[in-house]
């Protein structure tokens, strides 16, 4: 299956609650777009060589390697000069949440950002492991639950993540959290330093140490994702749409749309895309 825009289209999980999804890419070409999302993502890639950046960091992964995506992290992949073919598997931490006490102490800290991946990785046991999940992803959910504990247990047992104290960058992770739950409503630079007690030159600068954008980029695509989700699911207007996701004028709305998405939101709405 070739695709080069991973999120373009929704992620479904089967009933196993896990996505298994194979991508080919040209050489110079966008394999996904600025995004984050709750649920953990891994690359592994099989021919060529691709480019994530990952927060302010950038990644190359090159064929036989693996890279693991925590949960909330902003990334976005692409190629040079080589075609590139990887398969993602992804999966949300907290749908194997349960009553045990390791997993209650565990899951959670990697969900809430309080575990540090090692991005990328050529563990032979941790990408043997990916590679039966994603063989076996139609079959028994019993078992490929089981792998998927497996799989988290490798991740510790090969030293591919570390856990922190607290979550990290707690000061940014709590204005992504005002964000997330305010994006309808007025925000700017000034309004977010006076609530969270920054000077705008300093609060500007940690923002973007952190997530590589400034905290009004940030909001932009957070907006842009959610009136993608209301387009597909929503019989309102793209006016509609565009207001109630914050953005006063529809017209400035649907450039930006389509300067993130490659498409017009009525080819979404159109298409339930």
């Amino acid at each position: 299956m070739g695709n080069t825009f991973i999120e373009l289209a929704p992620v479904h999980y089967t009933a196993n609650a896990i996505s298994v999804l194979q991508f080919n890419v040209p050489p110079k070409s966008q394999c996904f777009r600025l995004h984050w999302h709750d649920r953990i993502e891994l690359l592994r890639v099989t021919r060529g060589k691709l480019f994530v950046v990952c927060g302010t960091e950038l990644k190359q992964v090159s064929s036989g390697e693996m890279i693991i995506l925590p949960p909330k992290a902003l990334h976005k992949g692409y190629t040079i000069d080589e075609m590139v073919e990887y398969t993602m598997l992804a999966f949300d931490v907290r749908s194997f949440y349960n009553e045990t006490e390791i997993c209650k102490t565990l899951l959670p800290a990697i969900f809430d950002g309080r575990a540090i991946f090692k991005a990328v990785t050529s563990d032979k046991e941790t990408i043997s492991c990916f590679d039966n999940i994603c063989r076996q992803s139609s079959k028994d959910l019993l078992e490929i639950n089981s792998m998927i504990y497996q799989l988290i247990y490798l991740f510790f047992k090969n030293n591919l993540l570390e856990f922190t104290t607290q979550p990290n960058n707690i000061a940014v992770k709590e204005v992504l959290d005002y964000l997330e739950e305010n994006f309808r409503q007025e925000i700017n630079i000034t309004s977010l330093c006076k609530k969270f007690g920054y000077s705008p030159a300093y609060f500007c600068r940690k923002f973007k140490q952190t997530t590589g954008l400034t905290p009004m980029s940030y909001l932009k695509i957070y907006r842009l994702e959610q009136a993608r989700k209301k387009i597909r699911n929503q019989s309102s207007t793209i006016s509609e749409i565009a207001s109630e996701c914050g953005f006063a004028d529809p017209n400035y709305f649907t450039r930006c749309f389509k300067e993130h998405f490659g498409k017009p939101p009525t080819y979404f709405k159109n298409n339930r895309i």
